[in-house]
């Protein structure tokens, strides 16, 4: 079990950008081909509650995993349904300052076009 955990975290560490759960299952089944999509979830989900990496949901229901653990805000593509890092500095800081309640954590999604499907390539997220 902790190397199938261990295959599906490297599948996210060696990603460009975020991926969805069936992506990280085609991936992984390369290392562990008897691989069955609820152990990738199940990986997934310890993963995600060890502070490992981010389940990051959208309002669309798409469900994406984030390599990167810690706090920071994300855009998805309205065309092709990437979704990529959003780079707003230290938001979480000035939400916290001008809020009149505690900020525990918060999620933000910016809904954008992102700059291949701008530049009128639309990619498949993957």
């Amino acid at each position: 079990m902790v190397q199938k955990r261990a295959a599906v975290l490297q599948v996210l560490r060696e990603s460009e950008g975020h991926l969805q759960a069936d992506e990280i299952y085609r991936r992984v089944k390369a290392y562990y081909p008897k691989m069955v999509l609820a152990t990738v979830y199940n990986n997934l989900h310890a993963l995600t509650e060890d502070g490992y990496i981010r389940h990051v949901k959208t309002a669309s229901g798409a469900d994406f995993y984030d390599k990167t653990p810690t706090p920071h805000e994300h855009a998805l593509c309205a065309s092709c349904g990437k979704l990529i890092d959003a780079d707003l500095g230290d938001f979480g800081a000035m939400l916290r300052e001008s809020a009149d309640i505690p900020i525990l954590s918060y999620d933000l999604i910016l809904h954008t076009v992102c700059p291949d499907c701008r530049d009128g390539e639309p990619q498949k997220n993957i």
